[in-house]
């Protein structure tokens, strides 16, 4: 069956001199593994690719087994420019997603959170420093583990280990408190809302600890050290 598909890059690894095997997060049947010959052929498929890519793919659809792409090309036409503190997160992003995502599960909702996030960020996002932020939220929420920010949990905080308001058990490690709590869903509805860095490392350290709980359990981050020394970054 020949179908088409946008699709992102995950994962690239080499198979000969001339070919790898690529898992590509379709649209519509969820992460795929492609062997894609001919990478360095006249036709210059290395550069559609290369993790990150936002592409639209024609292919025939098999049961089992590697598929096999007919036709690529960029969505809008366009790839993205290596920056090193974009390319941080969006490794970043790529790891969330490879620990998340499962091969033929349709996740469009997530793959239109991905689709928009890595538009904004291949284009030189300027709201750099919340942008993990912004994704970490959205993230738990499309996969089923959303934090529920009311007016309770701005006021007593947020505790990760139960998904619940906090209560005078909870330890305040395991607390998103009041103050950030606010934060947090200014931040998730407003690309120019500032906060100081040493908040922002809060948030992106107290959301990963609870999506590694909920979301990915048995998963770590390796590449958030690095995420860390761009969070305190200056907003523009």
């Amino acid at each position: 069956m020949l179908v088409k598909s946008e699709a992102l890059v995950i994962k690239r690894t080499p198979y000969t001199d001339h070919s790898a095997v690529v898992k590509l997060f379709t649209r519509e049947f969820g992460l795929l593994p492609f062997l894609i010959q001919g990478l360095h052929g006249k036709q210059n498929k290395n550069s559609l690719f290369q993790p990150g890519t936002l592409i639209e793919v024609v292919f025939h659809k098999q049961n089992r087994g590697m598929m096999r792409a007919k036709e690529v090309s960029l969505i809008s036409g366009w790839g993205y420019t290596h920056h090193p503190l974009h390319d941080q997160v969006r490794w970043f992003f790529l790891e969330i997603l490879s620990h998340s995502l499962h091969e033929e599960q349709p996740e469009e909702t997530l793959f239109d959170l991905s689709k928009i996030t890595f538009q904004s960020l291949n284009d030189g996002c300027k709201h750099l420093p919340i942008l993990p932020i912004q994704f970490l939220y959205k993230f738990c929420d499309v996969t089923g583990h959303g934090i529920q920010i009311t007016e309770e949990t701005k006021r007593i905080g947020f505790d990760i280990l139960s998904g619940m308001p906090a209560t005078s058990k909870s330890v305040p490690s395991n607390m998103i408190d009041g103050e950030l709590c606010t934060a947090l869903e200014e931040i998730s509805i407003n690309n120019n809302f500032t906060l100081p860095s040493k908040q922002r490392r809060s948030l992106v350290n107290i959301l990963v600890q609870y999506l590694e709980i909920h979301a990915i359990p048995g998963k770590t981050l390796k590449s958030l050290d690095i995420l860390q020394m761009i969070m305190q970054e200056p907003q523009q």
